[in-house]
């Protein structure tokens, strides 16, 4: 179980950035350059090992509390290694006296520690971490990938019922007010969502586990204008869906971005941007698409409701479909280019 995104602001705000030894207290954010970022050099650190076998370990403890804030320390490198290096002598109950009276310092001593915006900062990690769980973002490529697979969007109903849940949560949150941009950006992945999953239920049909888009196209007599009016009525819904797939994604990435903007600058910066993968395509292969929101579309709502979409979704870097319905010239002129 990793570290959350609300325990690792809890640590470093609560901490002022500083390592928690009363004779260190060296700063563990070095300022960036004018050639180079900003550089962590400070290490959340287990009181109680993450390893049975290791330093302080004990077996006794639920693998789920070992990273949480009370079992974990800040501490500059070398003390790290001291403390570990040292066990008998950096007890459980040494570190943790350690910590409460370094915060009690930092909070009493440091005039840049601001109480209000911890907790606001601590509030919106919270929310953060409440959102990574409820989309799914861990698994992202995997859930999107059966939406983007073969022309038959399909959809786990656990994971459609997580979403429904997440569209109400984001709805009723009260925000701290602090970073209008960042709840705004909440705000835009809600309505991309929500009409992501309206369009989708329109010709959806559940089957045990799995929601999938049922091919109203097939009739029961033959009919070729009925059969090809349906036809391409499919394929427009089909590609509306895929096209707000690939707009959730881009709301996802859109948060992200605000996370990085304005509470912690190495957000998933290991896991890097969400992406889809879409296909089979006729030589069985699998494509992996990187979308985002970029230059002018980066406003405080850049998804301009279903409608307006549908316009200007062949604007986006990347789309699947065009026009707003099947007599739409955009729509007409992509269908007959399509293999």
């Amino acid at each position: 179980m990793s570290i959350t995104l609300k325990t690792h602001k809890m640590l470093w705000g609560r901490s002022g950035n500083r390592c928690a030894m009363p004779d260190c207290r060296k700063e563990l954010v070095m300022d960036a350059t004018e050639t180079d970022d900003e550089s962590l050099i400070g290490e959340e650190c287990h009181i109680i090992a993450e390893s049975p076998d290791g330093p302080r370990g004990n077996p006794s403890i639920p693998e789920e509390r070992l990273n949480k804030y009370d079992n974990l320390i800040l501490l500059c490198r070398i003390h790290h290694k001291i403390i570990d290096d040292q066990y008998h002598t950096y007890t459980i109950d040494y570190l943790r006296e350690i910590k409460a009276l370094h915060e009690d310092w930092v909070r009493e001593s440091l005039a840049t520690y601001d109480q209000q915006r911890q907790c606001d900062d601590e509030l919106y990690a919270a929310y953060v971490d409440t959102w990574l769980k409820s989309a799914h973002v861990a698994e992202w490529k995997a859930w999107t990938s059966h939406i983007l697979g073969g022309d038959h969007p399909t959809l786990w109903v656990d994971i459609d019922e997580s979403l429904s849940s997440l569209r109400e949560w984001i709805f009723s949150r009260i925000w701290p007010r602090r970073y209008p941009e960042l709840e705004d950006s909440f705000e835009n992945f809600r309505r991309v969502l929500q009409d992501f999953q309206n369009t989708f239920h329109r010709h959806s049909e559940k089957t045990k586990d799995v929601y999938w888009t049922k091919k109203f196209y097939h009739i029961p007599e033959w009919d070729e204008e009925r059969y090809e009016a349906l036809f391409r009525e499919f394929i427009f819904h089909v590609k509306l869906v895929e096209d707000l797939v690939l707009e959730l994604t881009r709301a996802a990435n859109f948060i992200c971005d605000r996370v990085r903007q304005y509470i912690d600058r190495s957000f998933r910066l290991d896991e890097g941007l969400l992406v889809v993968q879409s296909g089979p395509y006729m030589d069985m292969s699998w494509r992996t698409h990187r979308v985002e929101y970029r230059g002018e579309e980066r406003v405080r709502i850049p998804y301009p409701g279903l409608e307006k979409f549908k316009r200007i979704r062949k604007e986006r870097d990347f789309f699947f479909g065009a026009g707003v319905d099947v007599e739409d010239p955009d729509f007409l002129e992509w269908y007959r280019n399509l293999d």
